[in-house]
């Protein structure tokens, strides 16, 4: 048997117990009874240990090594990009691991308790115990122009402090002058339609309808409400996602959609690659680029709702008085809220600039965690002219922090910008995009980006690939170009 061969057993061995921890996850957050979550959390924390001897066993890395001697150019690629997992792995001590597991699992039962009964004191040692993890594993990884480098490395590669903090900072002063020109001069938007006590298994039913007609396959994957969105993955051919129920239309509608994006993604993997180190997708930023794109690029545009309102409209009689460009109005209308995933395009990345800042401010010292709540407060009462009233709607809202993600929260905004620039390049390569989807008709969006995008994998790094399908690094440039051009039309600016 050649090296390469073992090499790829070994492999197996822990993407197996990678769809195992990934599935208990799912279960964690959907299905599992409450008085699981001891259990739970061991059985994570057993298996999260297992995986990480396996990844950083001797063995594997001797392995390695040996295989890439004799090893052809597409098996030296697969070779590189496991040899980079298994480099990043072994500088994290097995204590380290077994601590965050824990922390992780303890965390995130917690914040589902502490975020219903408006209790942000009863997370404040979990967070303590989760940034310090975050602070060890910074420093542990090694760093040196800022400790926040390597936490957002392992979220997407190659990325620094500083890369985040011009990116948001870039966006910020624009987004906030839009928003003041739409406020003084724009035309007013009237949303409160979609805004009621909504029948949430029966929009459930109709995104099912919408996201299968563009091309997820329930066959290889499914939909299903949970408290917090998310998609997860065992194989090309299982692909899960979650959607959030809200009181606005659009919670299940563009959550589904966002979700959507992900799953399409993993779908849409080579199913050659499936056993191999090169599936799945590259990069936080760029998953969050095609979640970004069919949330709101594809899904709050004219085209996609000029062939969909009337699917709703069938389903919701009392809408059939809505038209379609009211409607379009209304969706995409532009108004400070509390809440990140019910967020507009403009507001969005102002939410993540306040995660981002808060996330920084805490691993260098300058912000105390038992004071996380009032600083969350004072920034949304600085970039939106508004701050919650309730633990539960400001810094208990996302479910990050509380898994010990953090680092994570720039490549939203990371996606927002790569999202756009990436639809550019389609519709510059593609003709009749908009008029392809004013009729419905999604197959040669999807088989663009499966070739273009989702096809190369892991293959690539993250900033390599973006290069590669736009001609040019990520940039906010075309985002704010987008946003202007798209808010200037429906507020009627001048």
């Amino acid at each position: 048997m050649r090296s390469y061969e073992r090499v790829s057993n070994l492999y197996q061995d822990i993407k197996s117990l990678r769809s195992a921890i990934s599935l208990l996850s799912w279960d964690q957050q959907l299905l599992m009874p409450s008085g699981g979550a001891a259990a739970r959390a061991e059985h994570l924390l057993r298996l999260t240990k297992l995986e990480h001897q396996l990844l950083t066993d001797g063995r594997l890395r001797d392995e390695i090594e040996k295989a890439m001697s004799d090893a052809s150019a597409f098996e030296e690629t697969q070779l590189r990009v496991l040899r980079n997992d298994v480099a990043r792995a072994t500088k994290l001590p097995a204590d380290l691991i077994e601590r965050k597991a824990s922390a992780a699992s303890r965390g995130y039962q917690q914040w589902r308790i502490s975020k219903a009964a408006n209790d942000f004191a009863s997370m404040v040692p979990h967070y303590q115990e989760l940034f310090d993890i975050a602070g060890e594993t910074a420093t542990a990884l090694g760093y040196k122009a800022h400790i926040y480098d390597p936490l957002i490395d392992i979220y997407e590669e190659g990325s620094t402090h500083a890369e985040a903090a011009a990116t948001l900072g870039s966006l910020k002063d624009p987004t906030i002058a839009l928003v003041r020109r739409i406020s003084e001069e724009g035309r007013p938007v009237d949303d409160s339609f979609l805004i009621r006590d909504w029948d949430q298994p029966r929009l459930k039913v109709g995104m099912e309808r919408v996201i299968r007609h563009i091309g997820f396959e329930f066959d290889r994957g499914r939909l299903d409400i949970a408290a917090n969105a998310f998609c997860t993955n065992f194989s090309v051919h299982d692909v899960r996602m979650t959607t959030r129920p809200s009181r606005h239309f659009r919670g299940i509608v563009s959550s589904s959609l966002h979700e959507m994006g992900h799953a399409l993604y993993e779908q849409n993997q080579r199913t050659d690659w499936e056993y191999t180190p090169l599936c799945g997708g590259v990069s936080l930023a760029v998953h969050e680029s095609q979640s970004r794109t069919w949330e709101n690029v594809v899904g709050r545009s004219r085209p996609f709702w000029n062939f969909f309102w009337v699917w709703f409209q069938e389903q919701f009689p009392f809408l059939a008085e809505i038209g379609t460009e009211d409607f379009y109005r209304a969706y995409n209308r532009v108004e400070p809220t509390l809440i990140r995933v019910g967020s507009d395009e403009l507001h969005y990345n102002l939410h993540i600039l306040v995660r981002f800042e808060i996330e920084s401010e805490i691993l260098t010292g300058k912000l105390a965690v038992k004071d996380i709540n009032e600083a969350w407060r004072e920034k949304y009462r600085e970039y939106f002219g508004v701050a919650s009233e309730t633990d539960t709607d400001g810094v208990l809202q996302d479910v990050h922090w509380s898994r010990g993600s953090i680092g994570y929260f720039p490549t939203y905004s990371y996606g927002n910008l790569i999202g756009v620039q990436i639809w550019n390049k389609l519709k510059e390569e593609v003709d009749g995009i908009d008029e392809a989807m004013e009729r419905g008709s999604y197959r040669r969006i999807l088989d663009w980006l499966s070739e273009r995008v989702y096809g190369y994998g892991r293959m690539m790094r993250p900033k390599n690939l973006v290069e590669h399908v736009v001609g040019e690094p990520m940039s906010s440039k075309a985002w704010l170009e987008y946003a202007t051009d798209k808010f200037s039309d429906i507020y009627e600016l001048r």
